[in-house]
């Protein structure tokens, strides 16, 4: 065999070794990014999409540029799987109208009462059931992931609550007071949620339960488990929408 067959069969087996050891890197992400989502959109099928994520970071990776071949695995699979999201486009334009007239809603609401409405009082301004209220706030959360920005790189540990609700911006001093009144606003929104819901948040980003073992606690099933988290995302984040202040004739 010529040293340049050599070289290529011990390039592709260095390949395969990466592709198995972070296989299952690709099911944490999955994982991470798709509870909440609308059944039609199939999870093995996103596995495989950020499988092809990984091997394309397995041909592609460099070590000599200085990013770990985890953190590169980690942005190739998770961009991959946001692109096929998008593709799919699993929140319709009649959906997205019922989402902007909630945030609307929302603002308005907290302005005029100076506090963070109820979800029975969105649902008696929206004039919607609390089912369907629960059910835009699913999609409102899918939507949210489907605008996540990869510019920044990717984060080796879990994510965290405030991870997940406060995005890393700006370091300056002034961000840095923003963004700790915001993780004060988290604590303060979190409160407000229903006692499911609020456990159901504690259980998964406190404790790092799977989704399978809170619905064990809580005595429903891992759907259900799925949407009552993307409700509670959805409405954290629409709590730490500063209200536009209130029109005077």
């Amino acid at each position: 065999m010529s040293r340049t067959a050599r070289r290529r069969a011990r390039d592709i087996a260095e390949r395969d070794e990466l592709i198995e050891r972070y296989l299952p890197l690709v099911r944490h992400i999955v994982g991470r990014l798709t509870y909440g989502l609308p059944p039609g959109v199939d999870r093995d099928d996103l596995q495989a999409t950020g499988a092809m994520g990984l091997i394309r970071a397995a041909e592609t990776w460099e070590p000599d540029k200085g990013a770990s071949f985890k953190t590169f695995a980690y942005t190739a699979i998770r961009g991959a799987i946001l692109d096929e999201l998008r593709r799919l486009d699993p929140v319709p334009r009649t959906t997205r109208e019922r989402l902007r007239r909630l945030e609307r809603s929302w603002q308005d609401l907290t302005a005029e009462l100076g506090r963070n409405p109820t979800h029975d009082e969105v649902c008696d301004r929206l004039a919607c059931s609390r089912e369907e209220l629960g059910a835009d706030l699913v999609a409102l959360h899918t939507s949210n992931q489907l605008s996540i920005d990869d510019s920044n790189g990717a984060r080796d540990d879990e994510a965290t609550l405030i991870d997940t609700i406060v995005s890393e911006r700006a370091t300056d001093p002034g961000q840095k007071a923003q963004d700790r009144e915001s993780i004060e606003s988290v604590h303060r929104a979190i409160g407000s949620l229903p006692e499911q819901a609020r456990r159901a948040v504690v259980l998964y980003y406190d404790e790092g339960l799977l989704l399978k073992d809170i619905g064990s606690l809580l005595g429903v099933s891992e759907s259900r488990v799925c949407q009552i988290l993307a409700q509670a995302i959805a409405t954290l984040k629409l709590a730490l929408v500063e209200p536009e202040p209130c029109k005077t004739a």
